[in-house]
């Protein structure tokens, strides 16, 4: 790990928490040990021991370090919050609207449904059902969306296809950005969510071809209900929801992954 000290710079939480990022979490995940302490850190970058731990608090809550009490901290391995993270800030590059990720979702999703038709286990299908019953009872906007990314993920999931449901991790944030935007919206929850017992139907019933369509269906509400906002930036549709909900550093990706924990036990992808 690097140790000399660096030269006199001037510092911001987010700068010092990406310098860390890349010149100490490395590393941390080769050797499995803790990074340098909040001490070290400080006297090598000539920072107070505050801004240190403002920038380790900030990297814990993106997922990339875990903090041991009494150890120190550690660096994360990879994970589906951390690719979602990352192809997240892809993403965002090309300013994407609701109407690019709905023709985005209708052919992913579809080919998912369709294959988590003929493929989908006991379990998995135990799985979506139970995602279902929680979206139906949950009280509050923020809690249906995560039962509803946690929904579409598991179908995704139970293609038993990683590439694909790989793919649908990667725009799962995204996802779950549009969602809190279609369940804010009376008509589109009233058109879009029975669609989800059609899907279930066709996935218990081994209906790939019916699935599908159901699905397609589903994702494409939008289309017809959203009006000018379809055209609209995700991010600036949602971006006040997410913030009175879960503060300023809200780690969307870990947010998501943590809904689908809830259902999967733990348990990684499918292969």
């Amino acid at each position: 790990m690097p140790t000399a000290t660096e030269p006199t710079r001037l510092w911001t939480r987010d700068s010092l928490a990406d310098h860390i990022e890349s010149a100490f979490l490395p590393a941390s995940q080769r050797t499995s040990e803790p990074l340098p302490s909040e001490r070290s850190l400080a006297e090598s970058l000539g920072v107070s021991r505050s801004l240190v731990r403002e920038a380790l608090r900030g990297l814990e809550q993106r997922g990339l370090l875990e903090v041991v009490p009494g150890k120190g901290a550690y660096a994360r391995d990879p994970s589906a919050a951390d690719a979602a993270r990352a192809m997240r800030d892809v993403f965002a590059a090309g300013n994407p609207t609701a109407r690019h990720l709905v023709e985005a979702r209708a052919t992913l999703e579809a080919q998912a449904c369709a294959l988590a038709a003929r493929r989908a286990t006991q379990d998995d299908l135990d799985a979506i059902r139970r995602a279902l019953t929680d979206f139906e009872a949950a009280d509050s906007l923020v809690a249906k969306a995560l039962a509803d990314i946690a929904f579409h993920s598991l179908v995704a999931r139970a293609s038993h296809n990683p590439v694909l449901s790989t793919m649908f991790e990667s725009i799962s944030t995204l996802v779950f950005e549009q969602m809190l935007r279609s369940l804010a919206d009376a008509s589109t929850v009233h058109r879009g969510a029975p669609l989800h017992h059609a899907v279930l139907h066709a996935l218990e019933s081994r209906d790939a071809e019916g699935a599908a369509e159901a699905m397609t269906r589903h994702i494409r509400v939008a289309e017809s209900t959203y009006g000018d906002d379809l055209d609209a930036r995700l991010d600036d549709l949602v971006d006040h929801v997410l913030r009175r909900t879960y503060g300023p550093n809200v780690a969307l990706e870990q947010i998501v992954a943590d809904a689908l924990l809830t259902y999967t036990g733990g348990r990684g992808q499918s292969r």
